[in-house]
């Protein structure tokens, strides 16, 4: 049996269910056309049946996944300055009445669909290349921070926000803050820059959101090595983080698993999902963690809610968020803060160590 892994606690995790969830990253237009039998000879055309013009990026999932929920939040995101950014913002109604509209063109994303489910992106640069702290600073003014949880995704995807993302992460952690951050995959793969901007932005997070595969490239290893001992990766990803924080590795159809307190929790996949489209499941699967978390709900209870929510959206086609009607009875009962349990009176860590 491996050992027990201990973190020295600290003051713990305060989550309050009275403010928002504060999402701060990217959002796109997806455009996903196939399925593609054969890559188009050029100068040619191809005509293909399926088509579907959709939210995108990783905020831009997480942000309708939370509004399917009806959770409280704000997004804190740029669009450009046509059509598209008029579209986007159209989909988030009055959460997008602040946003930052900037003078260059929506950042979209050509999904080329395969037989085998697989699919080839194409991205132009857009909006997300000039998305910078300023913007963001000016987005939170007035915001009540204190018990809030804030999320920071797809930062390596924002490369003038990049620079400035430990002071961000740092100013919403003095700001009371829960603090969670999804790498996402950098583009240029865990190069040493990339690994001497995560050292830098880890010691402000309290909630790490990564799948096996960033968990692995985050310390220079194979998925393989890392299902091989997830016990030992884990204590080695912990020790880059400070003692309160929580590790969520999210693991496809094996489901996820949690390192905090000392304590590793994994919930499995409960039933056989009929997948249809893996886009953004990851950031599903946020949404449900996160929002179990600003109710207070055990680590294991939050694992449950994060998988199914992203369960039932994967399997849609064309994509709907779930609402909470859609979730598990007992799934939706904690969402929706109707829960009456030792979780909402004790902290998230006592709950942990209990």
């Amino acid at each position: 049996m491996s050992p027990v892994l201990k973190f020295k606690s600290r003051s713990g995790l305060h989550p309050n269910p009275a403010r928002p969830i504060i999402s701060i990253g990217t959002i796109n237009v997806d455009q996903l056309m196939g399925p593609v039998t054969h890559w188009p000879d050029p100068g040619t055309e191809t005509v293909y049946p399926d088509y579907e013009m959709r939210v995108g990026g990783g905020l831009g999932n997480f942000g309708a996944a939370l509004k399917a929920l009806g959770a409280k939040q704000h997004m804190v995101v740029n669009v450009g300055d046509d059509a598209m950014g008029d579209w986007l913002q159209s989909q988030f109604g009055v959460l997008a009445d602040h946003w930052h509209r900037s003078q260059t063109v929506t950042s979209v994303t050509i999904g080329m669909t395969h037989a085998d489910k697989e699919r080839t992106f194409l991205s132009n640069e857009g909006h997300s290349s000039v998305f910078d702290a300023e913007m963001v600073r000016a987005m939170l003014v007035g915001t009540k921070l204190d018990g809030a949880i804030a999320l920071v995704v797809g930062s390596f995807l924002m490369p003038r926000l990049l620079p400035d993302c430990a002071d961000i992460l740092a100013e919403l952690h003095q700001g009371g803050a829960i603090v969670a951050l999804d790498t996402a995959w950098p583009t240029g793969g865990w190069s040493s820059g990339v690994q001497a901007h995560l050292e830098s932005w880890l010691d402000h997070v309290d909630v790490l959101l990564i799948n096996d595969a960033e968990a692995a490239g985050i310390l220079g290893i194979s998925v393989p090595e890392f299902d091989r001992d997830v016990e030992g990766c884990l204590a080695r990803i912990a020790d880059k983080l400070h003692d309160d924080a929580i590790i969520v590795i999210k693991r496809g159809a094996s489901g996820a698993t949690a390192f905090g307190h000392g304590t590793i929790t994994h919930v499995p996949v409960p039933e056989h999902v009929a997948v249809v489209d893996t886009v953004g499941a990851g950031d599903c699967f946020n949404a449900g963690f996160l929002m179990a978390l600003q109710q207070n709900a055990d680590l294991k209870s939050a694992l449950r809610a994060g998988i199914d929510v992203a369960g039932k959206a994967i399997a849609s086609q064309p994509r709907r968020y779930p609402e909470l009607s859609d979730l598990s009875t007992d799934v939706a009962a904690i969402l929706a803060g109707g829960v009456k349990s030792r979780a909402q009176t004790i902290t998230f860590d006592q709950m942990e160590n209990s």
